[in-house]
């Protein structure tokens, strides 16, 4: 179970250009000092609306809260992060 404080909160997403997909970003500043958003993947700047989502929707676009899968490794199927003893 997720603390009330995540559920309660909202995380700015938006569209990466470079990464394809809708992204979490991050606040940075340009050459001028000013503000400007990035995708936390990639660092590309992002453009356009920001979506403000809570955590069960960033789920639905990959994200993990809580405990990491009993599994481990990062759910791509490539078996690169859970096979590697």
């Amino acid at each position: 179970m997720r603390e009330s404080s995540i559920d309660s909160s909202s995380f700015p997403m938006a569209s990466c250009v470079a990464c394809g997909k809708d992204v979490l970003t991050y606040i940075t500043f340009d050459a001028g000092g000013e503000e400007r958003r990035a995708c936390v993947h990639c660092d590309h700047m992002v453009e356009g609306a920001l979506l403000w989502v809570i955590a069960d929707a960033l789920e639905t676009h990959g994200y993990q809260f809580g405990e990491p899968p009993k599994r481990g490794g990062c759910s791509s199927g490539c078996a690169g992060c859970s096979m590697k003893r």
